[in-house]
């Protein structure tokens, strides 16, 4: 990904009718227009990563259950539930609960995310669940843009002007979308207008369909990364196994190696002079 944002991918194209004299309004919109594509590798790169995760889940559980109780009589039962419905954790509960160790379950309870009631499906792992699912059983996860706010349109000119609306797209976005409409009142002829907008979008993924909902792709995969890490932890701890050192299982130090000029990046803005600034973590 900070390979893909040293090339030319997009722009953005205005459109108005600054000529056109017989409106009162000077009237104006800009499009997105992706001139390549997100690699259609990183789906298949993201899909992958899901699995991992996923199983990274299983593999404790299974672990877990076979320190407290021995290998399970019914194998193909225990898989580390997940469910955004507290109703439907009864099931796992009487089939699991008994062949593992009592802080174990509390740790698997603890993380459901039905616990957070009406933001169930924008947690880490119901996130990774819902991904999982669509990952195996309908299709790849398509990367697509997620326009948001940085600042208004910037409007300067020799005389005071009446701006009568200004809107910014923040959401999902696709090749040739409106992301900015600008309506002024018309100033008298030769009077110059400057016009500064401000745009930028990023990588994201949808995570969930009920309802349909897109996060930005870093923050979908930092934040399943962080959670499935403290199960895996919390769960060693509760076992009473030596939990590895953080460090060794952060990969910070080798991705910096790639495009390390863009190290912490997250997005990138793209000013009306052509100019490129990166935005970077804190």
């Amino acid at each position: 990904m900070r390979e893909f944002v040293e090339v030319d991918s997009y722009e953005y194209v205005r459109t108005d009718n600054a000529r056109d004299h017989t409106d009162p309004l000077v009237r104006m919109h800009w499009r997105l227009h992706v001139k390549q594509p997100y690699p259609e590798q990183w789906s298949v790169i993201v899909g992958d990563v899901l699995t991992n995760l996923r199983a990274a889940l299983d593999h404790v559980l299974w672990s877990a259950v076979v320190a407290h109780s021995g290998p399970p009589a019914k194998p193909q039962r225990v898989q580390f539930p997940i469910t955004s419905m507290a109703a439907k954790f009864q099931q796992p509960t009487t089939e699991l609960e008994s062949l593992v160790a009592p802080k174990v379950w509390e740790v698997v309870e603890a993380v459901q995310p039905f616990h957070a009631g009406a933001q169930a499906h924008t947690t880490p792992l119901e996130v990774l669940r819902w991904l999982c699912n669509v990952d195996k059983h309908r299709t790849v996860h398509v990367v697509g843009r997620t326009a948001f706010d940085i600042a208004p349109v910037l409007v300067e000119a020799s005389v005071p002007l009446t701006v009568v609306e200004e809107w910014r797209h923040e959401g999902a976005v696709q090749d040739g979308a409106v992301v900015a409409r600008l309506r002024i009142k018309r100033p008298a002829e030769g009077v110059p207008i400057d016009l500064r907008p401000t745009f930028a979008h990023l990588p994201s993924l949808q995570i969930s369909d009920t309802p349909p909902e897109n996060r930005s792709l870093a923050k979908v995969m930092d934040g399943m990364r962080e959670d499935v890490l403290w199960v895996l932890t919390a769960v060693t701890a509760a076992m009473g196994e030596p939990t590895p050192a953080g460090e060794t299982l952060d990969l910070g130090d080798q991705h910096e190696t790639f495009a390390a000029e863009y190290g912490g990046h997250l997005a990138l803005i793209r000013h009306d002079d052509g100019s490129i600034q990166p935005i970077r973590k804190p």
